[in-house]
């Protein structure tokens, strides 16, 4: 357990730096105030072993919440976490608990629209790539019987906006959860899930409940309007000296 906590920790860290890459390349885009562009929803679903098993008769009924960050038009973070509902009963050493495992992720989100067609708005359908690491806990009904283990999981997500503020999402959700108790990607330690998921959007500090465009000045643009600003005061002053000029002559 030691060394997959070693494992995925690594690779939580390679995900938080590819964050911070993101950001900083993509800083044109960025609101100003951590509590903008964030998220949150619920997702409900069936879960199947990915082979060996039949993936309709076998499919257990999972539901769940999450929270998202949208960093970038093409990046953010998704903290999720869901419920199995009797998924132990599809393997012989299965638990008797209605609720018999929970699972929670910490997930990166790539806008596969956005990243092909670039970022004009947000759309009305766009598909996100997934990927990210978790941990999941079984529970028996005996304490002593539970078990852990940690997580990856990779997908899409299918994503509707709908509504003149585009506030209300709705969104498809195939992905595949690899058990690494192992440290191996292998489909017979996978389960396949797919879920359907709401989500209410809240609004930014810039009105809106997605992410615009910033204007970005280069250099050349900023001289020119301090050239602007200067001959606009020196006109000030010739009108001034003008209006002394009259009064004088009076």
């Amino acid at each position: 357990m030691k060394q997959q906590f070693i494992i995925v920790l690594r690779c939580v860290v390679l995900l938080l730096m590819l964050v911070g890459t993101v950001a900083a390349a993509s800083a044109q885009y960025m609101c100003h105030r951590v509590w903008d562009n964030w998220s949150v929803g619920l997702q409900a679903g069936g879960i199947s072993p990915l082979v060996h098993h039949a993936v309709i008769k076998d499919a257990r009924t999972v539901v769940g919440w999450q929270i998202g960050k949208q960093l970038t038009p093409t990046f953010g973070l998704e903290l999720q976490s869901t419920l199995g509902v009797n998924t132990g009963s599809v393997h012989a050493e299965g638990s008797a608990n209605a609720v018999d495992n929970i699972h929670s992720s910490l997930l990166a989100k790539w806008n596969l629209t956005n990243l092909i067609y670039g970022y004009v708005g947000q759309r009305t359908f766009e598909f996100e790539a997934v990927y990210g690491f978790g941990h999941q806990h079984h529970y028996y009904p005996s304490p002593a019987l539970d078990r852990a283990h940690f997580t990856s999981t990779a997908g899409l997500n299918l994503n509707f906006r709908l509504g003149k503020e585009k506030a209300l999402g709705l969104s498809l959700r195939p992905h595949v959860v690899w058990n690494l108790e192992r440290q191996v990607y292998a489909a017979r330690d996978a389960e396949l899930r797919l879920t359907v998921g709401v989500a209410y959007y809240f609004r930014s500090s810039n009105g809106k409940r997605y992410i615009t465009r910033a204007r970005l000045y280069d250099q050349p643009e900023v001289d020119a309007l301090k050239a602007k600003i200067q001959d606009l005061r020196e006109m000030l002053q010739q009108r001034d000296a003008e209006i002394e000029r009259l009064k004088a002559a009076e």
